[in-house]
């Protein structure tokens, strides 16, 4: 969106949050910041905030759930940005893509990489860093082996599950996100669940096929 789609949103009666794609993958987050400058110009009083989630697509979800339940539990809006900066900053990202098209065209992977990968039937298991770009966790021949070696890095991963949401986004494969539900919940006690579609610009890094995990 450009800086005037994002003023047109911030006309509402109430504090305002905006939670964005990673800024190192996406300039959405430049573009809503620089709206949030130009409306409180005029508008100085307005609690107007750009959150860049160091994530995508589900991660954005999350951090929007936290955001909520911040405000309905009576946070002002200088508490809720403390406990979701924090919340954001614990965060973690995984991710499994049947194609690796995009990453190869938005100059994440090699086109010699991208077609040895491709042809030995190779997935990678992707995960984000603390600053939201993209790095390699692991990688496994065939869709249903990559989900579940993500499956098992979770597992090592996560930091009391119990109190955390399992969030799941999928590009056109629910069956998938379903499966690898059911796997991570066989090994990781989380508190409870959710399953998105992606959308926006996330379903085109996704790809059809492609399942990113939140938590």
């Amino acid at each position: 969106p450009s800086p005037e789609d994002y003023m047109k949103e911030f006309d509402f009666d109430g504090d305002i949050y905006v939670v964005t794609l990673s800024a190192k993958l996406s300039g959405s987050y430049n573009s809503a910041e620089l709206a949030r400058r130009l409306y409180l110009e005029e508008n100085p009083h307005k609690n107007i905030a750009v959150i860049d989630s160091r994530s995508a697509s589900v991660g954005q979800t999350l951090i929007s759930l936290e955001i909520r339940k911040n405000i309905e539990s009576g946070l002002s809006f200088d508490q809720v940005m403390e406990k979701v900066n924090k919340f954001r900053d614990g965060m973690k990202t995984n991710f499994v893509l049947e194609s690796l098209e995009n990453l190869r065209k938005n100059g994440r992977l090699s086109g010699l990489q991208a077609f040895i990968i491709n042809t030995l039937n190779i997935k990678l298991v992707m995960g984000a860093t603390p600053e939201g770009t993209i790095y390699r966790l692991d990688q496994a021949r065939g869709i249903i082996r990559a989900l579940g070696a993500m499956a098992k890095h979770i597992e090592h991963d996560v930091i009391r599950p119990q109190e955390r949401i399992l969030t799941i986004a999928h590009c056109n494969c629910y069956e998938r996100a379903v499966y690898i539900k059911d796997e991570i919940l066989k090994k990781v006690p989380f508190k409870e669940f959710l399953i998105v579609e992606t959308a926006g610009v996330s379903t085109l890094y996704a790809n059809d096929g492609g399942i990113i995990v939140a938590y």
